[in-house]
């Protein structure tokens, strides 16, 4: 099957999984940040606890995110920190060092630290961006993010982010797509969105008249016939004008 080539003047990103992602070494950091505020745990009960918070915390938010995709940064809050708490107790933080510990934990995942842009990201970004498209993130996150993009050297090609916490509604929902669609002035089918989630990405663009690609990193992903499936960024570069 040939390669479809959209002619766009936005090209909108997802965030996590897409552009960037929690570092490799990540239960490695958890004990830093751990011990900078005097409480040692182990990296093995540290990786332990979250694959069991895990599970609980997808479906705490689940139960706590209604069919109408509202979201707050308020709630938003609550949900992580109870997850960072969740692991912590799992992990055999006592209760005197929780409340230091959770707190050293919220900052880390509020900041750069936690977090590496892929490989591909920022090469495709600038190529795009060369070529004179409009480029954007609009992502299921919280308010802390932007900093974290800015760190990482996002926000030299991004013109704009649209974060769900500050909008107070996530994809899938057609507000969150169709905000960054009124910021950029650009009709929808001149745009096209990048995702790694079926249904929150590439669901939510098409819904509101948009182009979709799909980027399945994992190369087990097959298109459906709606939106072409790529498995790095640099194939964006063939298929958008």
């Amino acid at each position: 099957m040939s390669t479809p080539c959209f002619a766009v003047e936005l090209v909108t990103f997802d965030l996590g999984g897409t552009l960037l992602t929690f570092r490799p070494d990540q239960v490695h950091e958890w004990c830093v940040v751990l011990n900078e505020v005097d409480v040692a745990v182990d990296a093995r009960r540290i990786e332990a606890a979250q694959a069991e918070a895990r599970p609980r915390a997808a479906a705490h938010r689940r139960a706590t995110i209604g069919a109408d995709h509202q979201v707050s940064a308020e709630a938003g809050e609550a949900r992580r920190r109870r997850y960072i708490a969740d692991v912590l107790r799992r992990a055999g933080v006592s209760d005197a060092d929780l409340p230091r510990a959770e707190d050293a934990m919220k900052r880390a995942f509020d900041s750069p630290r936690m977090y590496v842009a892929y490989d591909d990201a920022l090469p495709a970004l600038r190529e795009l961006w060369l070529r004179g498209l409009k480029l954007a993130a609009v992502s299921n996150t919280w308010p802390a993010m932007p900093r974290v993009l800015m760190a990482l050297g996002f926000d030299e090609y991004l013109g704009y982010w649209v974060i769900s916490e500050f909008l107070g509604v996530e994809k899938p929902a057609p507000a969150i797509f169709e905000r960054a669609l009124d910021i950029a002035a650009v009709e929808p089918a001149r745009a096209i969105h990048v995702g790694d989630d079926a249904a929150t990405d590439i669901d939510g663009a098409l819904a509101v008249g948009m182009r979709a690609v799909l980027l399945d990193r994992s190369g087990t992903a097959e298109s459906d016939g709606r939106a072409p499936v790529i498995q790095r960024l640099d194939e964006l570069l063939t298929i958008v004008e």
